[in-house]
């Protein structure tokens, strides 16, 4: 009889034994699904932020290029170019004599021929 009651107790340890790991194995394969959905949740928070720090720099890059596009606008007016080249350049207005108006037929192709002699 006791090697009966000895092969029931294994058989019974054993399905504790099986019983212990299946439930362990369980909980690991939980804690890790846990894992990495907090993983992934922080990882959107991150993304979340660097599209805010791109964006608040893209609006600042706009703005510095819309003052830049005014600037240069600016500097570039004939009015600005006459002064400059009057005061800091000693250049005159020609008198009215020394001015000669040359007035175009029609734009010129690359043969040199007028485009409007089709």
């Amino acid at each position: 009889m006791t090697t009966r009651v000895g092969e029931i107790g294994s058989l019974v340890f054993e399905q504790s034994r099986r019983g212990s790991f299946r439930r362990v194995l369980i909980a690991l394969l939980i804690v890790t699904c846990l894992i990495l959905y907090v993983g992934s949740k922080v990882k959107i928070v991150r993304l979340g932020y660097q599209i805010e720090t791109l964006e608040r720099e893209k609006r600042d890059l706009e703005r510095s290029n819309r003052s830049l596009l005014i600037e240069a606008s600016s500097l570039s007016s004939p009015a600005r170019i006459e002064e400059l080249a009057i005061k800091r350049l000693g250049m005159v207005r020609p008198g009215k004599e020394n001015v000669v108006i040359v007035k175009r037929k029609g734009k010129t192709n690359s043969n040199g021929q007028s485009s409007n002699n089709k």
